[in-house]
C-alpha cells in the first residue's frame, strides 16, 4: 500500500469516526473471471445502518472505502473465477480490525459407470 493511500484512507477513517461510524461492512461478489464489490454499508455501534446520504460521503470518499477493500480481496482464495464466490468485509473502526467471510462456490461432479452385454440388453 502507497504512503498516498495511507493518508486518503486516515483521512476517510477520521471523517466516517467523526460521524457515528464505528463499523463498515463491504460486500462482494464474482464469478466466470470478474468480480466487484456490490455495496458499501456504514454502521454505528448499535449496528443501525447510516446510508451515504445521511452521512454526507460523497463518491469519492466512498470509493477511498472500495480501494481500501479490493487489494484485501486480492490475497483471497479464488472468489472471482469459474463459479466464482461471494462475501462480506467487516471493518471495525473502533478496533482497527478487518474480517473477510468468504465464501467460494464449488461444482461437485459425480461420475457413475455403468456396463453389460448388449446382447443381453436388447432381450429385454
Amino acid at each position: 500500500m502507497t504512503e498516498e493511500t495511507l493518508n486518503t484512507w486516515q483521512k476517510a477513517v477520521v471523517f466516517l469516526k467523526d460521524r457515528g461510524v464505528a463499523k463498515i461492512r463491504v460486500t462482494y461478489e464474482g464469478s466466470g473471471d470478474s468480480g466487484a464489490i456490490d455495496n458499501v454499508l456504514y454502521y454505528d455501534k448499535e449496528d443501525d445502518e447510516y446510508y451515504s446520504s445521511q452521512l454526507n460521503i460523497n463518491e469519492s470518499q466512498h470509493d477511498d472505502i472500495q480501494n481500501l477493500a479490493y487489494p484485501m480481496l486480492d490475497g483471497l482464495e479464488d472468489w472471482y473465477n469459474n463459479e466464482g464466490g461471494y462475501g462480506d468485509i467487516i471493518i471495525d473502526l473502533d478496533e482497527f480490525t478487518y474480517n473477510i467471510e468468504n465464501n467460494i462456490r464449488v461444482t461437485e461432479i459425480e461420475t457413475y459407470s455403468h456396463n453389460g452385454s448388449l446382447k443381453e440388453y436388447l432381450k429385454e
